[in-house]
C-alpha cells in the first residue's frame, strides 16, 4: 500500500511540474529567465502578468 501511495505522489508531482513548465513557457520573458524560475516565481509572475493584462488589455495604459 505504501508503494502505491508513493507512486501516486510521484505521478502527481510529475504532472504539477509539467504544468509549471508549460506556464513558465507562456510568460512573455526570455527562455533563459523562465527556465531558471522556481514554482513560486512562476505563480507570482503569472499572477502579475494577468493583473497587468486586466488593467491594460491593449498592452498599454489608457488615456483619461
Amino acid at each position: 500500500m505504501k508503494e502505491k501511495s508513493k507512486n501516486a505522489a510521484r505521478t502527481r508531482r510529475e504532472k504539477e511540474n509539467a504544468e509549471f513548465l508549460e506556464l513558465s513557457k507562456l510568460l512573455p520573458l526570455p527562455s533563459a529567465i523562465t527556465s531558471q524560475l522556481d514554482k513560486a516565481s512562476v505563480i507570482r509572475l503569472t499572477t502579475s502578468y494577468l493583473k497587468m493584462r486586466h488593467f491594460f488589455p491593449d498592452g498599454r495604459p489608457t488615456t483619461m
